[in-house]
């Protein structure tokens, strides 16, 4: 499984990054540990541990006055439900706007021939490769099912928040809704801490205080062992009150790497704490929450990276080899964590689907986490995925560009990984699930 998650990494960063050769790729990944650790002894800079700080290469200077001061968004900014992306947009890392157009694409380094389709793609993993030490495999790979699934494709553009006018290039039959509702295609139920989108009248985007209080109250520091328990109470919580709670194959897995993310990305590291840590004031910050112990308030959109905060280090970038690894460790520590399914219309009535039952046999319980089986599973499932997601939003154009674009990226890697090809999908497998069908819109 190791070997091919490096070459699902380095597929993704060739083809975003030409000039990144193979070998310059191999110099610069580590190899995660075998066996993977305990999620109990797991530092925050997860699975291969950060051996260096450097002061330099991992400050990221947002006081103000600089470059990347915080500036709050305005009424027209996007703001999602991903506190990632809106402290990036806060500090300029990615546009302000909180969308991309073609005009970004003088600050991107390639020569592609995708490059006006993949401009907001690699303006945010530039953005994001700075901010957090992303690697440009993992930001691009994220970014390009971002706009395949909730942007407008021809137009080049997605919304890190709310829908936004499409291009007038005939790709799209409605306004493009960006990720604040892509509910069951990128964002799922049992988040860490927005809410289930049946649970809140459709809004899977806005920070819902009990949640974050769950969090924020289970310790003082944030590991990846305290986030994977907090996941597993949330998922909890959302099968005993959720009776449309749903966990799709592809965003269901989103979710778990979502949770360990925030220590990943978010601790703050230091020549005493090479690891990094991740305590309540930087919680907080990144959270847009703010006020006394008593009395702490969410106000929506103002997410911030915090004065004196140190990010990952470069030699130890934040990639899908990581992502990958860490989230065998989370199925390891918590099985259910991963599973497919939801509950059939009434709370506690969880039925689990076995990915046998919707790959033909190709992939099962039993081999999902043997050899690159994880990995071959999450890539060919969002492929058979989007033609039903997209459905009705977009033209005939628009899907086969987007289908397109997402083989261009997906379909080396599955050659380089040498996966068994999934023929079958078997949607109906979820035609149980009330949730499933559950799409809110603006």
């Amino acid at each position: 499984m190791i070997t091919a998650l490096l070459v699902l990494a380095l597929s993704f960063t060739v083809s975003a990054y030409p000039g990144m050769s193979e070998g310059n790729l191999n110099a610069r990944q580590a190899v995660p540990p075998v066996p993977l650790p305990l999620s109990q002894n797991e530092g925050n800079c997860g699975i291969i541990p950060c051996t260096t700080f450097n002061a330099a290469d991992q400050l990221v200077d947002v006081r103000p006055g600089t470059l990347h001061q915080f500036v709050a968004p305005g009424s027209s900014d996007k703001r999602g439900p991903c506190p990632g992306l809106n402290a990036a947009a806060n500090h300029g890392f990615v546009p302000h706007s909180g969308i991309a157009t073609v005009a970004q694409r003088e600050i991107l380094i390639l020569d592609h021939h995708c490059i006006l389709r993949l401009t907001f793609v690699l303006a945010v993993t530039d953005g994001i490769v700075k901010a957090f030490n992303f690697s440009p495999a993992l930001a691009t790979a994220l970014s390009t099912i971002g706009l395949v699934l909730t942007g407008d494709v021809l137009g080049g553009t997605w919304s890190i928040g709310g829908p936004y006018p499409g291009s007038l290039l005939g790709s799209l039959l409605s306004s493009p809704e960006g990720l604040s509702f892509s509910h069951n295609a990128y964002e799922t139920d049992g988040s860490m801490t927005r809410g289930d989108a049946y649970m809140t009248n459709g809004d899977a985007y806005s920070l819902q205080m009990d949640r974050f209080m769950a969090l924020y109250n289970r310790s003082e520091l944030y590991t990846l062992d305290i986030v994977r328990q907090h996941n597993k109470a949330m998922r909890d919580w959302s099968v005993q009150n959720n009776p449309y709670y749903f966990s799709a194959p592809f965003a269901g897995l989103v979710t778990p790497i979502a949770h360990t993310l925030v220590p990943l990305a978010f601790s703050n590291h230091s020549a005493s704490n090479i690891q990094g840590y991740l305590d309540r004031s930087i919680l907080k910050s990144f959270f847009s929450i703010s006020g006394p112990e008593s009395a702490l308030v969410y106000t929506p959109g103002h997410e911030r990276i915090p004065l004196n905060w140190y990010r990952r280090p470069t030699n130890n970038q934040l990639g899908i080899v990581n992502g990958f690894a860490d989230l065998g460790v989370t199925a390891t520590r918590f099985p259910d964590l991963i599973s497919i399914g939801g509950n059939t219309g009434t709370v506690n009535s969880f039925v689990g689907v076995n990915p046998a039952d919707i790959s033909g046999g190709i992939f099962n319980a039993a081999n999902l986490l043997q050899g690159n089986n994880l990995a071959c599973f999450s890539l060919q499932i969002i492929q058979a995925e989007t033609p039903s997601l997209l459905t009705g939003l977009v033209s005939a154009l628009g899907l086969s560009t987007a289908i397109s674009l997402l083989n261009n990226v997906i379909n080396p890697t599955m050659s380089s990984l040498g996966c068994p090809t999934m023929n079958t999908f078997n949607s109906g497998a979820f035609a149980q699930f009330p949730g499933s069908g559950y799409h809110p819109h603006s």
